[in-house]
């Protein structure tokens, strides 16, 4: 993926500047988030797992057209996944034992990010078009919090309880992706449907809980967040 960002960036350089340039769009766009790697991972035995579900994303942009066939613009993004309590069912549901299983998360995943792209412009015809560009940035993350109680079903009882408590945690981490949309204008008015992939190495240097030995941890994790957003977007022409 990296060796694809790097082509689309020198043939976005090499894009010559043509044409009239000072168009200034503000959008606004919101669309559904798909977890993929890590992130939607479901092995509760890895601890890099992030066992998330499908979220949503808003977005809001800001472009500058430098000529027809390119620009720059800067993305600011919000995306909200809950800690899916039906890959958690699918995780216990293959293994056999002899307890009952309760989970409860009060907080899902939250993801930040502000990302800067120089884009390729292509006009289509006279109303539509299509940017492509790669994305770099930065991304503030927020993990889940979450536990997980187990309780021995064999008779006879009363039988002990043993839970499992993972705290939020935050980290901040370089990210980078690519974007695609296809713009429609009318006027100064305008909407777009647009997707993206993000990618970012993330360091979640003190993830805290209780574990199911009754004790206190305090330890680091390391995980590949990637996910896909789809949106439907609205743009205002300023210029």
């Amino acid at each position: 993926m990296k060796k694809l960002i790097l082509f689309i960036s020198f043939a976005l350089l090499s894009v010559v500047m043509y044409g009239q340039a000072g168009t200034k769009t503000f959008a606004i766009s919101a669309g559904a988030m798909f977890p993929l790697g890590d992130l939607g991972n479901n092995n509760l035995a890895d601890s890099s797992s992030g066992v998330a579900g499908n979220g949503y994303h808003i977005q809001v942009s800001y472009d500058y057209q430098l000529s027809d066939y390119s620009g720059i613009g800067v993305d600011v993004e919000v995306c909200s996944a809950k800690y899916s309590m039906k890959k958690v069912n699918k995780y216990y549901e293959n293994m056999e034992g002899d307890a009952q299983i309760e989970y409860v998360s009060t907080n899902g995943w939250t993801l930040t990010g502000i990302y800067l792209r120089y884009y390729l412009h292509l006009p289509l015809g006279g109303k539509v078009s299509w940017d492509i560009a790669p994305l770099v940035g930065g991304m503030g993350t927020y993990s889940p919090e979450y536990s997980i109680t187990s309780t021995s079903i064999i008779p006879p009882g009363p039988n002990p309880t043993y839970t499992y408590l993972r705290q939020r945690s935050k980290a901040f981490s370089f990210a980078y992706g690519i974007e695609t949309k296809i713009n429609f204008k009318a006027g100064q008015h305008g909407f777009f449907l647009e997707g993206r992939i993000l990618n970012s190495k993330t360091n979640f240097k003190h993830v805290t809980g209780t574990g199911y030995d009754g004790k206190p941890y305090d330890t680091m994790i390391k995980m590949n967040l990637m996910y896909i957003t789809a949106s439907l977007g609205y743009t205002y022409y300023l210029q």
